[in-house]
């Protein structure tokens, strides 16, 4: 195993602790459109209803999270903020792109259907499932998170 040096560990974990900065979310004021974030992230800001309007292309993602290039680590880390700012903010349906990698085995591919499942993420997830063709296909997922302001008599 290979030690990382002590400005190299400064670097992380002050990256880890800012994380908030490196990813913008949407106001839910509407104003936003189409904004390019750090160069993998783009966020889209629009009202929908469902799942199956996105997949019969009547309506876009509110927020898409690309994830290509990420190491497992670091696309965990994302994943996990990126989830409970958008519950938080209230955004409900959310494209994330993990790539098909080679052969269509791509390892965030495998990787992030386990995480959505996992109790961490799955309790803002009403459901997810591949996204359509013209969405990115079997290299992304359409995710719907709960409405955060719905309350549950159960």
């Amino acid at each position: 195993m290979t030690s990382i040096s002590k400005d190299d560990k400064r670097i992380w974990e002050n990256y880890v602790s800012n994380l908030e900065n490196y990813i913008l979310f949407p106001k839910n004021d509407g104003l936003l459109k189409n904004k390019i974030v750090n160069s993998n992230h783009v966020i889209r800001n629009k009202s929908s209803n469902s799942v199956r309007s996105l997949k019969k292309k009547k309506l876009e993602p509110d927020t898409i999270l690309d994830l290509h290039g990420q190491t497992l680590y670091s696309a965990k880390l994302l994943l996990h903020k990126f989830m409970s700012n958008c519950y938080e903010k209230n955004i409900r349906n959310i494209l994330i792109i993990t790539g098909k990698g080679q052969n269509n085995k791509g390892v965030l591919k495998e990787e992030v259907p386990k995480w959505l499942n996992d109790n961490l993420l799955n309790k803002f997830l009403v459901n997810f499932n591949v996204a359509p063709k013209h969405f990115g296909g079997e290299g992304a997922l359409l995710v719907r998170l709960k409405n955060r302001f719905k309350t549950n008599y159960q």
